[in-house]
């Protein structure tokens, strides 16, 4: 295997060791790689090479690594200096030598005083090298005064080797692990568990195999944290232990137990070590380097397989002891840390402290929005069956909430509904909880009809708790679910928002505000709220500047399921804006970040299937909106209508079944594209075009305006008409739609001989990317006896695999077969078929198991 991450001091050595004559001191903590970069110049160096390793034992006999280097015996009778004189003349006579000594910081004093003689008297073809640990020694001045010794015209040069920074550690691990790059989030998982040593990196990897290339990352990464201290790690420690003081064990001990930077007070405590010995001890572990300084005043040990290597060593009954006194000294600091303090009282056995400090971690951990660190901590307190089922309820609640910006929503629901088929007694902790269900399956899991009876299950429990049924009623209000007329819904709004009133915000109030301005926007009244739900409102309605600008503010956020939906919107927009460059690529990354929150698959699988729709995959559009169709039997509406627009009359849900559902719900605001495919058909009506006109006359909804003089000019054959809807979705910066307009315009034209517009229309479609749009406006005028030929552009993948063929092809190479590859990617089997098909002929494969050295991620 190459040396990786130790360029610079390759080169400095290899010019050192061709400098005759010389010394080479070669310094560095263990594990770092002080001898395998000794080894690398030694393959690709002539001359004879001796090599001799000190011992760390008492009784190690003298000269004992220089007898081991020469193969022969020095030690003779006479004085020290005649025996010095031989091994010098042996050295001498030998012609180009490299003699080097391994580990001095172990040397005897024979050994050094033996170096120091020949670095005074070196022979002109010899170069002498002596590793060492700076902090393993207390021979450290005599070992750098080597170089003091040296005669004039020699030369003396030493190499400190630092352990491997970010790019070096990612480099070895790749290596080691037959991958071209590691993922990010591995190799810093690497730095801190292995402090950057080659040593450790290699023993912790010794065992690690990835199949054809891949990594997942995560797996890994448990992998990783489940596995035991390599075996020469650990020796390598209990070595170095060894040679320090009892009460400095102790301390290094105390610091693997704390798992954390820790001040000298605190790891003094847990170690029962104070005043003179606890000084001396931290002064022993900083200057062998077992213990680092990460923070100023905070103490560590260097890194995470030290701190495991050191714990397994340490008996089980002193662990728990240490693991208490570890509470109690933590408990002292002010704030305390409850999260550690919850981990050392469960490791302590102190179950009752850990419920309490775990569940109060939880807490800060969802106020400071490490909302995955809260989930974690509530899903592992409700595996402890002994819990009462009112404190199990509390805490499925926390769970429910926590849970929804992570996007966990299947696990925590089953947890929840677990906690619930424990009592049947009606109460207001148990309408907390069916709350909580519904508003996750309601928001996130796409079972909208069962999310709304928990939600209206949960109002008739919650009189105790005006707040949480504050909070039920107003999810219920949203007019994007159910079936429930608007003026329902508007009535369980406003019991809500009496039901709240003027109290301070908390967790219901933000619930109520929020699902508030979900309402008012889906009757095209703008909201100043924030958030991406009220972001996706207002693209509904046309404000894509302002929904950008909402969806630019949240974008820092790590939670998944807001990262996601941040994306489905963006990609909405991205298609309404012409911006099609990439976004089929976007829309497959995004795809596989949302494969467990089925209603932003469907957004996406909207965008997706009209992108394909225009550019002329029609079987393959019309599948992925038939896929929106069925995930949003009880909405999301704005969903269902646009995907029922978008497939026209060919949908297996009537048009007309979608206007009744707008007028029910007073949705015009985002019926646009709807009211626009009712208006194509024939016999386009002059009655839906003035109701449409009238609804959205007094709404802030510029997509809707638009679509009305849209509407308005294919009822009554308008080209003025259609020209003034192309201006208004241009000031909207909808290109798509501008382009929809000028081809209406076009084609009236066209009727009266003026071909120009369609042509433009058609070359308009063709840059944007929307091939099959173009293909029938060329149709039309081909048909109008108008000769055209297709704008020279991007013409399909050619060769290269499409996206959807790529994310099927790495499917299949992960051993996924047909059918769950079309039920992962929600298509049909035959599709999956065509695109395998595609994918292997274009990469030239002849079986499905060739396909992963191609497709590797």
């Amino acid at each position: 295997m190459k040396l990786v991450g130790r360029d610079q001091e390759l080169r400095v050595l290899r010019t050192a060791v061709r400098a005759v004559p010389g010394l080479v001191l070669v310094v560095g903590e263990a594990g770092v790689g002080k001898s395998r970069l000794v080894a690398e110049v030694q393959a690709s160096q002539g001359g004879r090479w001796l090599i001799g390793q000190c011992r760390p034992v008492e009784d190690q006999i003298p000269l004992a690594p220089v007898i081991e280097a020469l193969g022969e015996p020095v030690l003779r009778s006479g004085t020290r200096h005649a025996v010095f004189s031989s091994v010098l003349d042996q050295l001498a006579s030998a012609g180009p030598t490299v003699l080097q000594i391994e580990d001095l910081q172990w040397a005897d004093p024979g050994t050094l005083q033996l170096l120091r003689f020949l670095a005074g008297r070196l022979p002109r073809d010899l170069v002498l090298i002596g590793t060492y640990r700076q902090e393993d020694t207390q021979h450290a001045g005599e070992i750098t005064a080597l170089a003091g010794c040296v005669p004039i015209g020699a030369r003396a040069t030493e190499i400190r080797v630092r352990p491997l920074d970010w790019n070096g550690v990612q480099d070895l691990a790749a290596e080691l692990l037959g991958v071209k790059s590691l993922p990010p989030a591995l190799t810093e998982e690497l730095v801190k568990r292995t402090g950057g040593l080659p040593f450790v990196v290699e023993e912790l990897l010794r065992d690690e195999t990835l199949g054809r290339g891949t990594i997942d990352t995560a797996a890994v990464i448990r992998a990783l944290a489940n596995k035991p201290a390599p075996v020469a790690v650990r020796a390598s420690l209990t070595i170095r232990l060894q040679q320090i003081p009892d009460f400095c064990r102790e301390v290094i001990r105390a610091a693997a137990v704390l798992d954390a930077p820790a001040s000298q007070a605190v790891l003094g405590a847990v170690a029962d070590v104070n005043g003179c010995q606890l000084t001396t001890a931290m002064d022993t572990g900083l200057a062998r380097g077992l213990v680092g300084e990460p923070k100023s005043g905070l103490y560590d040990l260097r890194h995470a397989l030290a701190r495991r290597a050191i714990y397994e060593t340490i008996p089980s009954d002193e662990v728990r002891r240490l693991h208490r006194r570890a509470v109690s000294a933590l408990a002292a600091v002010e704030p305390p840390d409850h999260a550690q303090i919850a981990e050392h009282s469960r490791s302590g056995g102190s179950l009752d402290d850990w419920m309490i400090h775990a569940e109060l971690a939880a807490d800060h951990a969802q106020a400071r929005g490490d909302h995955a660190a809260a989930v974690g901590r509530l899903s592992e307190m409700l595996e402890v069956e002994a819990l009462p089922w009112a404190d199990r309820a509390r805490l499925a609640v926390k769970l429910g909430r926590a849970a929804a910006p992570t996007g966990q929503w299947a696990s925590a629901v089953a947890t929840m509904r677990a906690v619930l088929a424990g009592s049947s007694a009606v109460s207001a902790v148990r309408g907390r909880l069916r709350l909580a269900v519904g508003v996750l399956l309601q928001e996130q899991g796409g079972e909208v009809r069962v999310g709304r009876q928990e939600l209206a299950a949960a109002v008739g429990e919650l009189g105790e708790d005006p707040e949480s049924a504050a909070w039920a009623l107003s999810a219920l209000a949203v007019p994007g679910f159910g079936p429930e007329p608007i003026g329902e819904q508007r009535a369980w709004l406003d019991r809500a928002l009496q039901l709240v009133g003027d109290q301070s915000e908390g967790a219901a109030q933000l619930a109520v505000r929020r699902n508030q301005a979900q309402y008012r926007l889906a009757l095209g009244e703008v909201d100043e709220a924030d958030g991406v739900e009220i972001a996706g409102g207002l693209a509904w309605l046309g404000h894509d500047r302002r929904s950008t600008a909402l969806l630019d503010r949240a974008a820092e956020t790590e939670d998944p399921f807001t990262r996601t939906a941040i994306a489905a919107t963006r990609a909405r927009l991205d298609f309404a804006a012409g911006n099609w460059v990439g976004l089929a690529e976007r829309l497959a990354h995004v795809r596989r970040e949302a494969a467990g929150l089925p209603l932003v698959r469907a957004e996406l699988d909207l965008v997706d299937g009209r992108l394909r729709l225009a550019q002329g995959d029609v079987a393959g559009g019309k599948e992925l909106l038939e896929s929106v169709l069925m995930a949003t039997a009880d909405g999301p509406w704005p969903l269902r209508v646009a995907a029922v627009a978008a497939l026209g009359r060919s949908a297996g849900v009537g048009v007309e079944d979608c206007l009744a559902l707008v007028r029910r719900k007073d949705g015009w605001a985002w019926a646009g594209d709807l009211v626009v495919c009712a208006a194509s058909g024939p016999g386009g009506s002059q009655g839906l075009a003035a109701e449409f006109a009238a609804a959205v006359a007094e709404r802030d909804a510029p997509a809707a305006a638009a679509a009305v003089l849209l509407v308005r000019a294919l009822v009554e054959e308008s080209v003025e008409l259609f020209d003034a809807a192309a201006e208004q979705y241009r000031v909207l910066g909808r290109r798509y739609d501008e382009c929809i307009a000028l081809e209406g315009r076009g084609l009236r034209l066209l009727a009266d001989g003026q071909h120009e517009e369609l042509v433009s229309v058609a070359n308009a479609y063709e840059a944007m990317g929307a091939r099959g749009d173009a293909r029938r406006c060329r149709e039309v005028l081909r048909e109008a006896g108008v000769a055209v030929s297709p704008k020279r552009g991007r013409r399909g993948y050619g060769n290269a695999l499409s996206p959807r063929e790529l994310e099927v092809a790495r499917l299949a190479a992960d051993g996924l077969s047909n059918s769950r590859i079309a039920a992962k990617l929600t298509l049909s089997v035959s599709t999956v078929e065509d695109h395998l098909s595609h994918a292997m002929r274009k990469l030239e494969v002849r079986s499905r198991h060739d396909l992963a050295p191609r497709v590797a991620r």
